[in-house]
């Protein structure tokens, strides 16, 4: 076999070396991995919500990497475009080591999202994840979120001064959270069962309830005498309702028919639902006075010039 052979025994030698160089480059790299991907709802608001989304990034065997990055994207599911995207440093992981990078992205609040999470070490994409959120219109805004709820209501008759009666509302609120409860604004209307006029509304505000602890506030309303009521109770806070409840003031509570009477047909006397101060103080920042309403300067104005064209057609 002479030199032939010993041709072949070093060809395979080189070969074997290769080999070994090649497995020992393979083995001095690090093996990173997505270990698993989180997501919860930060901060919701009316508009947009705040997702804080949780990459569990693992460094499985090998070895230990180097400086890591962890790419965070967020695609719309209708459209597919892109909508919002950040990029953040893992640090080193040794080997069998894994770290949780936590990251923030604002979305609207609306529609489904595909989040997709690619991990980087220095240039090189080592792996990737994605995770869907849905329905983002169904988490309930923060300012919506509240422990405070309207037990009940108790009515009491203080006066009756000529055709007008008035009611103490004692409205009952209850903190059921687990702290103790911020400063609310409370608006509390009698509005005719009927009709639905308002008689009248009062502002006051109720807050720091321990958790657990009932409140019981009181307003009085002046309202005309022999008709029935809803009060309404409105929970507010920066400008949104909260909450709400009512019950009910029955001044006149029944009426029975007369013999072949199919209907009832009720009298209401509207000038005894004019309002002596239509928006009692104190009123909340926001709330829009109904007196500035645009529209009204304009109708006496034409009312103004018809009674002129009047007069000067009389003359003549």
């Amino acid at each position: 076999m002479g030199l032939k052979g010993v041709s072949w025994q070093i060809l395979c030698l080189l070969l074997l070396l290769c080999m070994g160089a090649l497995g020992a480059g393979c083995l001095k790299e690090s093996q990173l991995g997505v270990l698993g991907i989180d997501v919860a709802a930060e901060q919701v608001l009316s508009g947009a919500v705040t997702l804080n989304v949780t990459t569990t990034v693992e460094n499985q065997y090998g070895y230990p990497s180097g400086p890591a990055t962890v790419q965070l994207k967020a695609y719309h599911l209708g459209t597919g475009l892109l909508v919002a995207e950040r990029t953040d440093p893992a640090g080193t992981l040794e080997r069998g080591a894994a770290r949780r990078v936590s990251q923030t992205i604002v979305l609207p609040r609306e529609g489904s999202y595909r989040i997709a999470v690619v991990i980087f070490e220095g240039e090189a994409r080592k792996a990737s994840g994605e995770i869907t959120v849905k329905n983002l219109e169904q988490l309930p805004a923060d300012a919506y979120l509240t422990g405070i709820e309207i037990q009940d209501i108790d009515f009491i008759v203080k006066a009756v001064d000529g055709r007008r009666a008035s009611i103490q509302a004692d409205v009952y609120f209850t903190n059921k959270g687990a702290e103790t409860s911020g400063t609310y604004d409370v608006e509390v209307r009698a509005r005719e069962l009927d009709a639905r006029l308002i008689a009248d509304k009062k502002w006051t505000s109720v807050g720091n309830i321990a958790p657990d602890a009932t409140l019981i506030q009181g307003v009085t309303l002046s309202v005309p005498d022999q008709y029935n009521y809803v009060v309404e109770v409105l929970l507010w806070k920066d400008q949104v309702i909260v909450k709400r409840g009512e019950g009910r003031v029955l001044l006149r509570p029944g009426t029975t028919l007369g013999e072949g009477e199919r209907f009832l047909s009720r009298s209401i006397e509207t000038t005894q639902f004019i309002a002596e101060t239509p928006f009692p103080t104190p009123i909340p920042e926001g709330y829009a006075d109904a007196r500035m309403t645009p529209g009204f300067e304009g109708l006496l104005a034409m009312v103004a010039v018809a009674a002129v064209a009047i007069l000067v057609r009389r003359s003549r």
